[in-house]
């Protein structure tokens, strides 16, 4: 069990429109308390009635809950989550998401050692883990005893599931962009936005393990506003550095 409480803080931002979603939470919370002890979690919640808040409080969570019917915000929740953190490092940190501990940890001693300001805490290879190695994850908590031949490379490069920040350096780039509607393209818009602005960026050894679950309306697969989210993507992309900065100060929950 690694001592993290006073480096780093889990946040993350979810909707369970599935029952897949609220297992794979349990899952993961009994994953992260397991290696990490008495690490800080936020969870933030968006929906039209709780359904994370008892789940919360037997992991020993922090709850945020948003209530709504719109789209799925995931940048707004995972900000909200975000100022509520003290820690010097932050993760934003998908429901369905399993590292070794020691991807997370060397992760978090880059940051605090300054030599990294983003860091993606594994190598760019995202597997999406079938039901059947969950069993063997519960009883062992070792990802080590799941056989990535029959697992599902959902991305050979990928930039999202979890990202790693130095807390001061996230505001300063802007935070995550809460124009995003639902899932798609966030992802890519952080790192190309952080990149831009000069931000020390690493990779970790290992791959990322997700909790395969149903697809819905909180899935890029499904979401409607995929173009949207697209265009905010290309928009970005096409800046300069200066335009980019004055952009991001435009921004309402960066001011």
């Amino acid at each position: 069990m690694k001592d993290l409480k006073n480096k780093l803080t889990f946040l993350i931002a979810a909707k369970v429109e599935h029952e897949d979603r609220l297992r794979n939470i349990r899952f993961t919370l009994d994953y992260l308390r397991h290696h990490f002890g008495n690490v800080k979690i936020i969870i933030s919640e968006q929906d039209t009635s709780p359904k994370l808040k008892d789940m919360c409080k037997a992991f020993h969570c922090r709850h945020i809950f948003i209530e709504t019917d719109e789209f799925f915000n995931r940048q707004r929740g995972v900000n909200l989550a975000a100022r509520e953190a003290t820690t010097p490092v932050i993760a934003h940190y998908d429901a369905d998401i399993l590292l070794r501990p020691e991807q997370i940890v060397g992760a978090t001693e880059a940051i605090i050692n300054g030599q990294a300001q983003l860091v993606y805490p594994y190598d760019g290879h995202f597997y999406d883990v079938p039901e059947k190695f969950f069993d063997v994850i519960n009883e062992t908590k070792d990802l080590r005893n799941v056989d990535l031949n029959e697992c599902t490379l959902f991305n050979p490069h990928s930039v999202g599931g979890v990202v790693m920040f130095d807390r001061e350096h996230y505001w300063k780039c802007g935070g995550a962009n809460e124009n995003f509607k639902s899932v798609g393209y966030e992802d890519n818009e952080i790192n190309t936005r952080f990149r831009y602005l000069g931000t020390k960026i690493a990779r970790c050894e290992w791959p990322l393990w997700h909790l395969t679950h149903y697809r819905g309306e909180t899935s890029f697969n499904y979401n409607p506003h995929i173009e949207l989210n697209k265009n905010l993507y290309l928009q970005i992309e096409r800046m300069t550095p200066e335009q980019l900065r004055e952009h991001v100060d435009t921004w309402d929950w960066h001011k």
